[in-house]
């Protein structure tokens, strides 16, 4: 398939991959003099209905059909996020093969994927283009962190990402893509009221409007807005040393998200604001007198354009701003003080070119400049000045990026490669080749990718000339459509990495500092399979990984168990579905098995770690949900997570001395959804 059949397929997709982008990647709509003929949920179900015609963009610069995306990649559609009843991007990413949780520093929760800790610049968050890893630490923060409802697609890159994306997308990539300016006039309202078994639940209103400016055609405009309240858990959390607290009360979650934007043609600006306030009853490793506040707060802005000289060139810029507070603590008084703000302004250029119809080359620019500033005192509560003694900071980092799409008859080939330099550490360089083929029903994928992690501002500034971790990826995939509706796949992979960023913590002097130290490796398969039907539709996934290679990194290894990571599971299983009982009644049921698993504490005086089996659990949700009730576009949706009230825990994936954190308790939720379209007069 040439470039030319694939810039169709971009115009018939529509703003549904308007962003998807995300970064360096392309945004596709629909011709601007086109009117609007459907809402996107429309396409979306359409190509949804055989699962491999839907088109992503997230693992290369061109339009490919999922199967034949140069990447594993696992897309979740807005209807299976809706169905299931999830409630956040953790409910969403437990059923992705490879992925799990941990957690970390002051009661917060990131993703492990494939037994290696994730959760500092090894898994890159992108929502509509803008990348949400906060720039001093590159975390995450996971769990009620952004509204589902507002979600129109996730996609999964379940590998390393560099190339296209950077220094932060080193073992995998989440792009999610919301409603934003795509789509036609509505207004969505949900409204959701939850209740653990012994504290209140997530409550959270949403509001979000779409206008399709009929009479200025190309032109659009959107906003919305979701504040929430929650928390983590309900449960009781015992430290190593023999201290307990209860999280009721004391593991707060309280989102604020609001998105606002305008499209004129191919000129768009997007803006996404995002806040989420935390509480923790643990901060680094045992329960606290009291609950300590941590805050995040982010700000982003991205403008962009499209220019066509001709019909087989595109030139895409783009420009993002980016500021932002992680892990704040405001109050001077307070022991875990932290007050920092940054700041990220970044350009971004692609061009594609059409050499041939069996040929299509890219390339482009990437130049970011980045900031960190102290906002309060330094010396007290954790605040450190940067670099030993600076007050601010400031970083360039510039980057050219290739890639060569080739599809032929004897095998589709994707290269690339990224090249990168900063002001502090130097250069990366990271290559990528890609097979792909099929055989009528099978379709199969060998992939070898080099990635990176990009030291973030703080990793730089506690660091012992720290430098970027390198990492080697060797991927085989297969796909079988065993017939209308039904997929099987198989993926196998080895990961190594060089060199990895290391962090550690002395609970004595309370200071933190990161190392390069050492290889890192991990080796194992994923199953998938996926049926669906009138009935509804059902899929059984399962993961298998564990160290590989040489593995002398201390701080991630079980004293006495040299199969297992520390905290990752070495099997997990899932099994969700829905099955329509009525044309307006589902009901999904959700289990997720994860296999026994081990937290190591922190080495005593005497080097002796404390190792603690957290034996296999297993998972069981229920969502039922109601659709047009009463009038159209009315639904109500009603589950219970945890039905069987398994004591759910998740433990640090390196040996900093943080016992498990209770997650997922039992939880009742009830979800109301209203979906307004105004009709038009054709006339």
């Amino acid at each position: 398939m040439g470039f030319t059949r694939r810039w169709w397929l971009g115009r018939r997709v529509g703003m549904s991959l308007a962003l998807l982008g995300a970064g360096t990647g392309f945004a596709q709509e629909a011709p601007p003099e086109a009117p609007v003929e459907a809402p996107v949920e429309a396409v979306q179900t359409e190509a949804l209905a055989d699962e491999p015609e839907v088109h992503s963009q997230v693992a290369s610069f061109a339009i490919t059909k999922l199967h034949d995306s140069p990447a594993v990649v696992t897309a979740v559609t807005a209807e299976e996020i809706r169905a299931s009843g999830a409630r956040d991007l953790m409910d969403v990413l437990l059923l992705v093969p490879g992925f799990f949780f941990g957690v970390d520093v002051q009661g917060t929760v990131g993703p492990g994927f494939r037994g290696l800790w994730g959760q500092e610049g090894k898994v890159l968050l992108i929502i509509d283009g803008k990348e949400m890893n906060e720039q001093l630490y590159s975390t995450m923060q996971l769990g009620h962190e952004f509204p589902v409802e507002l979600i129109e697609r996730i996609e999964v890159v379940r590998g390393p990402g560099s190339v296209i994306y950077g220094g932060n997308a080193e073992l995998a990539v989440i792009n999610v893509i919301t409603r934003g300016i795509q789509g036609s006039t509505d207004v969505l309202a949900v409204g959701t009221y939850g209740q653990l078994s012994h504290g209140n639940g997530r409550r959270s209103l949403t509001l979000s409007g779409r206008k399709v400016f009929e009479s200025v055609p190309g032109l659009s405009a959107f906003a919305s807005a979701s504040l929430g309240q929650g928390q983590r858990s309900d449960a009781v959390f015992e430290d190593f040393f023999g201290g307990s607290a209860s999280m009721n009360g004391a593991s707060r979650l309280d989102p604020t998200v609001m998105q606002a934007g305008v499209g004129y043609r191919d000129l768009q600006l997007s803006l996404l604001y995002q806040r989420q306030d935390t509480t923790s009853i643990v901060s680094t490793d045992e329960v606290l007198p009291a609950p300590a506040d941590t805050d995040f707060e982010s700000f982003h802005a991205e403008l962009s354009n499209r220019f066509r000289p001709t019909d087989r060139i595109e030139i895409i810029p783009r420009l993002n701003l980016t500021l932002g507070e992680s892990y704040r603590d405001s109050d001077p008084d307070s022991d875990f003080f932290y007050d920092k703000r940054y700041r990220r302004l970044r350009g971004r250029a692609l061009a594609r070119w059409a050499a041939f119809d069996f040929l299509q080359l890219t390339g482009g620019v990437d130049l970011a400049f980045d900031q960190g500033e102290l906002r309060g005192p330094a010396g007290i509560g954790l605040q450190e000045p940067f670099n030993g003694d600076q007050d601010s900071v400031s970083y360039r980092n510039v980057a050219g990026f290739v890639e060569a799409y080739s599809d032929n008859p004897i095998a589709t080939v994707v290269a690339g490669a990224r090249f990168e330099d900063h002001s502090f550490f130097g250069s990366s360089f990271v290559p990528r080749l890609v097979l792909l083929k099929s055989f009528g029903p099978v379709s199969g994928k060998a992939l070898y990718s080099r990635a990176f992690r990009a030291p973030g501002i703080e990793n730089i500034s506690l660091g012992d000339d720290v430098r970027p971790e390198r990492t080697t990826v060797f991927e085989l995939e297969g796909t079988v459509r065993l017939g209308e509706g039904q997929t099987v796949s198989a993926n196998a992979f080895d990961v190594g990495v060089t060199d990895p960023i290391i962090y550690s913590y002395d609970a004595d002097s309370g200071s933190e500092a990161y190392r390069n130290l050492g290889r890192l490796g991990s080796r194992g398969i994923e199953l998938d399979y996926r049926v669906r039907g009138t009935w509804g539709r059902a899929q059984v996934g399962y993961s298998f990984y564990r160290p590989a290679g040489r593995n002398d990194v201390d701080d991630y290894l079980v004293p006495g168990e040299s199969g297992a990571f520390t905290g990752l599971p070495t099997h997990k299983a899932t099994l969700t579905g829905t099955a329509k009982v009525l044309p307006w009644l589902s009901v999904s049921p959700t289990a997720v098995l994860v296999g026994q698993r081990f937290a190591v504490g922190a080495p005593d005086e005497e080097g002796v770690s404390e190792v603690q089996t957290l034996s296999p659990r297993l998972l069981l949700n229920l969502f039922v949900r109601a659709e047009d009730v009463g009038t159209k576009g009315l639904s109500i949706g009603a589950g219970v997570y945890n039905l069987m009230g398994s004591d759910f825990r998740v433990a640090q994936p390196y040996n900093g001395g943080h016992a498990p954190l209770p997650v997922f308790t039992r939880e009742f939720l009830v979800r109301l959804t209203y979906l307004f379209e105004p009709a038009y007069d054709d006339e």
